[in-house]
């Protein structure tokens, strides 16, 4: 037979149930930006991989043709109006770089283009000849500001062609040099 004193000491209390759903509460609540932060971070890889193509495309066709190709900013040409946080069609991506010959691999969260001294699109370019900078824009998170992502090739003299969207933005400087030839973020264009 069970005595009244085993009864009672078999299971929780209440105040033993809040603490833990306490517990778990801050721990949700520590963890959760953390991985909002972590998934946009995963998008924005997207940006670097799609612009590395880019790169070596633009190159190759310059190798070529003696001439970067300039591209309006597609596929959206949204500049951050609405969150980008659903994949869009890179349907106006293949037909907008055809020539250069650069498809990017499946759909897209960002925007991308391609400024040039012979059209700088809304930046300006200290260079007369042979570069080139290829952006990639969005509004992951849905705030105020872009993500920014840049490919810049300078010319032999280092001049270099700004990029237009998310507010003229210049190649970051990393070490103290600019980041030329390489894909890199714009620190100050999020927060994530």
């Amino acid at each position: 037979m069970i005595s009244k004193r085993e009864k009672l000491s078999s299971g929780f209390t209440l105040v033993e149930l809040m603490v833990v759903v306490a517990i778990i509460g801050v721990l949700a609540s520590v963890a959760i930006p953390s991985f909002i932060n972590y998934q946009l971070t995963a998008k924005r890889a997207e940006a670097f991989a799609n612009l590395g193509s880019l790169a070596k495309s633009q190159k190759s066709y310059f190798a070529e043709y003696n001439n970067f190709v300039p591209v309006a900013a597609e596929p959206g040409f949204t500049l951050g109006a609405a969150p980008t946080t659903i994949k869009r069609d890179k349907t106006p991506l293949n037909t907008a770089f055809a020539e250069v010959g650069w498809v990017p691999d499946g759909n897209v969260f960002f925007d991308y283009d391609t400024a040039t001294p012979v059209d700088p699109l809304t930046g300006t370019c200290t260079c007369t000849e042979a570069c080139f900078t290829a952006s990639a824009y969005g509004n992951l998170d849905g705030d105020e500001s872009l993500s920014v992502v840049l490919y810049t090739h300078p010319d032999a003299l280092g001049g270099f062609c700004e990029t237009g969207q998310g507010g003229n933005q210049s190649p970051p400087i990393s070490g103290g040099d600019r980041a030329f030839n390489e894909v890199a973020r714009v620190m100050v264009a999020d927060d994530f």
